[in-house]
């Protein structure tokens, strides 16, 4: 199995996660080309990549976005294929480690998804508020499972002002 296999596998698993006003929304497998326009290529099919720092990266693919629609990256040349995020429109490209692996980011998304039953949109978390205990024990899951990542990343997901 390649790892575009692999990364297609995990697209056609995975679902979409919503916490309130936070969410991620993945690509489907068949689009995963077409959804690199911005990032790798441009709308012609040209290259945006020039191995400059703060440009986007040839070992870069997007998965998916979050709420503000900063992607959520898949390094294919790390061996595990760590899962990054970075902010979008600010210049350049500064990525940061969201999940050790793709599999282990798969396990992000179901923690993400058991604390967010009855919570996926804002009034649902209104009237049923994640507990300290529950965002404590859900980060704390993140974390130990992710040593290399962001948790301050994690923090904001549990964030809805």
């Amino acid at each position: 199995m390649t790892i575009l296999d692999k990364i297609r596998n995990f697209l056609s698993d995975i679902t979409n996660v919503s916490l309130g006003y936070n969410e991620i929304n993945f690509i489907q497998p068949d689009n995963l080309d077409q959804e690199q326009i911005g990032y790798s290529i441009d709308s012609n099919g040209n290259s945006l990549i020039n191995g400059d720092d703060g440009d986007w990266q040839e070992q870069w693919l997007v998965i998916a976005a979050d709420q503000l629609g900063d992607p959520i990256i898949v390094d294919v040349s790390s061996p595990n294929l760590s899962v990054l995020s970075a902010a979008h429109g600010e210049g350049t490209w500064e990525p940061f480690i969201i999940a050790d692996s793709l599999d282990k980011f798969a396990n992000i998304i179901s923690i993400l998804n058991n604390v967010s039953k009855d919570r996926t949109y804002p009034v649902d978390l209104e009237i049923n508020p994640i507990t300290d205990k529950e965002r404590q024990e859900a980060l704390r899951k993140i974390e130990q499972q992710n040593p290399e990542a962001e948790i301050w990343y994690w923090e904001n997901f549990f964030e809805n002002d």
